[in-house]
């Protein structure tokens, strides 16, 4: 299993955006050169790129560069700290709603990923917030969001509970248009009864500011970026490798490398995750050699292979529709013929 470009980055610019954010000076003194060269203006820029800034401020920053080349950057870095505490504070009223109500929601991506990874909060934008909800608490947990003014992207209330049967999570915006993620398991390829009890026996405590929040431990957080980052997207994503090679800093020898392996095999999503550690190796080369051969040489079922090789096709009409097919078959794969059917429609 292999990347290709087009599903991870999108172009020469965002490669070089990475090696400015995760590389050592002087290489990431060369990206940067490479990334101006090749934009000419930051705001010609594509949004993914242009998300990874604030990191590639901090990185240049911390190497030395000088602040007359960090003038444009540091604003960059200015407006994500302002608007990330806008949606932090969003966040915490959503986790506080759902603590009322007797449920301790588990903080995905960035809101997890700042209070225990990312040393700054600024350094890692969110455009919306992701909370996972253990099984018994979902519909409780929806019901109190929805109680206290979120509202469904689509739909009314009714529409929402049909929904969420089928798929792993569904959004809710709050009153000042505050996206939260509501998920039933933490990925759509693994929809089964106690398939995150694994990750549930192994929860890391981290703070943001004054709050306490309960998240992933460092590998399911790793699992979970990688797995997002080998998707089709229509905007390829960066931030997935910056994600994996902060956590993996962040850990250092205690990231459980064994684990991570054994719970990529239990999802099915060894091709995923060999062919995201082997790009993200690029910036990180702690990332082991020996864990992403054993990934890869995992015997990989005919839906994981059909699905990955959908996820990196080209952006065509044929594609596009093999990924829904793909995507589907893995969201329903433990359910029965009559689930399958029944759900498609609304799917």
């Amino acid at each position: 299993a292999s990347l290709q470009p087009s599903s991870v980055i999108a172009g020469a610019a965002a490669t070089a955006a990475l090696g400015a954010a995760l590389l050592p000076a002087p290489a990431a003194f060369q990206a940067w050169r490479r990334l101006q060269d090749l934009t000419g203006s930051l705001d010609a820029m594509d949004a993914a790129t242009f998300r990874s800034l604030p990191m590639v401020y901090r990185n240049l920053k911390d190497a030395g560069l000088g602040e007359d080349e960090l003038g444009q950057l540091k604003g960059i870095y200015r407006q994500a700290w302002y608007r990330n505490r806008l949606a932090v504070s969003a966040a915490m009223r959503a986790v506080a709603t759902l603590r009322a109500a007797g449920v301790e929601p588990i903080a995905l991506k960035g809101l997890g990923l700042i209070a225990t990874a990312y040393p700054e909060p600024a350094l890692r934008p969110m455009h919306d917030i992701d909370l996972l909800i253990r099984p018994p608490g979902f519909m409780k947990a929806a019901g109190a969001l929805l109680n206290a003014g979120w509202q469904p992207l689509r739909g009314d209330r009714e529409d929402y509970f049909r929904r969420i049967r089928v798929f792993h999570a569904l959004p809710l915006a709050s009153p000042d248009s505050v996206e939260v993620d509501l998920h039933r398991y933490m990925l759509e390829e693994n929809c089964w009864p106690d398939v995150d009890s694994s990750l549930f026996e192994h929860l890391a405590k981290g703070r943001v500011g004054d709050d306490a929040l309960t998240t992933l431990r460092s590998e399911d957080h790793v699992i979970n970026a990688c797995v997002h980052g080998t998707r089709w997207d229509p905007v390829p994503s960066l931030r997935w490798v910056v994600d994996t090679v902060v956590v993996v800093r962040a850990a250092g020898s205690a990231f459980d490398w064994e684990y991570l392996v054994h719970q990529s095999v239990r999802r099915r999503v060894t091709l995923s995750m060999a062919a995201a550690l082997e790009f993200a190796a690029d910036y990180e080369p702690s990332i082991p050699g020996p864990t992403i051969e054993e990934l890869r040489i995992v015997p990989a079922g005919r839906l994981q292979r059909l699905d990955f090789r959908a996820q990196q096709g080209a952006d065509s009409a044929g594609f596009q529709v093999l990924r829904y097919l793909t995507r589907y078959a893995r969201l329903t794969s433990r359910r029965s013929l009559y689930r399958k059917a029944a759900d498609f429609p609304t799917y």
